[in-house]
């Protein structure tokens, strides 16, 4: 768990300046004021204690327990303080000087309200919306899709970070029930199966086997599967965990992907599913190889699925041009599922629109992308790690992807559509 000192700084002393004062307001109130203040007074001191303990713990050397006690302790701490911003905000301009009695107790009262709507809000988070799984149905055209995969149905799920439900497999359960119910023809998993190590896996093994499709359960992996958030007596003893979850996937009944694919057939056509290695930025991306993946393949008439943990591989800037072998995929699949951004577990739904933090981390954060012909779908996972909560409409998603071949329509002398006729083959080249 990184933290950078800078920011980190600046927000405890904020905070003790947000402590004082509100301790000091509150010392001056004529009702129960001793009994507000130190309870004030033991509530911040506690919070400065959970908060000191993220920060002196390493999060890398440590047990699973006291890693999810570090997550919880974060939490609890922006579950106080964010309230206490909001409730400072409308509660300090009503205790101007020239304020009046009246507004001053009216500002106190929707301070406090709403103080306690954004408590009540964020701990929602933790028992309500991150138990919620939600099915996005999302149906997509191509001009290039073989008319034979017309109506193909692909069920996508992301991010599990296994290692934060402790060995409870309840939620687990209930999105396997959930993506199999949906009778998809190929689930695909987009990586990130647990938080720092193959055993958060064991205890559920036996719920993740039951997944079943026609072609088959597809997956790659994520960052925190490659066990590098974890302090390791060696590199190979860091390579040797990675390779265990592996084998565990495997042991599921999973097809994994490293840089690697599959053909699917139906009749004469063919479809292709690629899964390249985690691109994290240098010097992880220099393994994220399309061209590794599609080596002894020919990909000029065929229609490609590529799966990738991070979805900035699918348009990269130039920067890291000289040092990766290969970064931008838009123009060479035609359809990418990625994961990884959990929508930063934050995010509203305002006027027909999804709004979230993570459009600061990258402007690929969830949802569907397209470009042309190309297409980019980012699913934001099912699990939680940094914090144990999804707030607001940050629902656990699982994602069921229909592709249709797009078709000329002739229609009658009404302009009624009476029939579909699919387009001509069209293949993009292969740059």
């Amino acid at each position: 768990m990184t933290i950078r000192w800078i920011p980190l700084v600046v927000l405890l002393v904020v905070n003790f300046v947000l402590d004082l004062w509100t301790l000091r307001k509150l010392w001056h109130d004529k009702r129960w004021h001793k009994v507000k203040t130190v309870m004030c007074a033991s509530l911040s001191v506690v919070l400065l204690v959970l908060i000191v303990a993220v920060i002196v713990i390493p999060g890398r050397e440590c047990s699973d327990s006291t890693f999810r006690f570090l997550m919880w302790s974060l939490f609890v701490y922006y579950s106080f303080y964010m309230p206490r911003y909001l409730a400072a905000m409308v509660w300090a301009p009503t205790h101007l000087k020239r304020s009046g009695q009246r507004t001053r107790r009216a500002g106190s009262i929707a301070a406090t309200s709403i103080g306690i709507l954004a408590f009540a809000f964020m701990w929602s988070g933790v028992f309500y919306t991150s138990n919620k799984i939600k099915v996005n149905r999302v149906e997509l055209e191509f001009e290039n899709l073989p008319q034979e995969f017309d109506g193909y149905q692909i069920a996508q799920f992301s991010d599990t970070h296994l290692g934060t439900w402790s060995g409870d497999t309840r939620f687990i359960a209930e999105c396997v029930d959930s993506i199999n119910s949906l009778g998809a023809d190929m689930i695909c998993f987009t990586g990130d199966l647990v938080n720092r190590h193959s055993a958060e896996a064991l205890p559920f093994k036996k719920v993740l086997s039951k997944l079943h499709a026609p072609d088959g359960v597809v997956s790659v992996l994520g960052n925190h599967d490659d066990a590098h958030y974890k302090k390791w007596p060696s590199p190979q003893a860091q390579q040797a965990d990675a390779a265990k979850l592996v084998d565990i996937e495997k042991e599921m009944g999973w097809k994994v992907l490293i840089n690697d694919h599959i053909i699917l057939r139906r009749d004469t056509s063919e479809m292709a599913v690629v899964g390249t290695k985690c691109f994290e930025g240098w010097p992880f991306a220099r393994y994220a190889s399309l061209d590794t993946a599609l080596v002894d393949y020919a990909t000029t008439k065929r229609f490609v699925v590529l799966l990738q943990h991070i979805p900035d591989q699918w348009k990269m800037d130039s920067f890291y041009q000289k040092r990766i072998v290969m970064l931008r995929v838009v123009d060479k699949v035609d359809l990418m599922l990625s994961g990884h951004t959990h929508a930063m577990q934050m995010m509203i739904s305002l006027l027909g629109r999804n709004i979230s933090p993570a459009v600061f981390q990258t402007k690929y954060w969830g949802g569907l992308y397209t470009e042309g012909d190309h297409k980019l779908y980012t699913n934001i996972g099912l699990g939680m790690v940094g914090m144990p909560a999804r707030l607001g409409a940050a629902y656990p998603e699982v994602t069921l992807i229909t592709l249709k071949r797009r078709g000329e329509c002739i229609a009658d002398a009404d302009g009624n559509r009476i029939q579909s006729v699919p387009l001509p083959k069209q293949f993009p080249p292969w740059k």
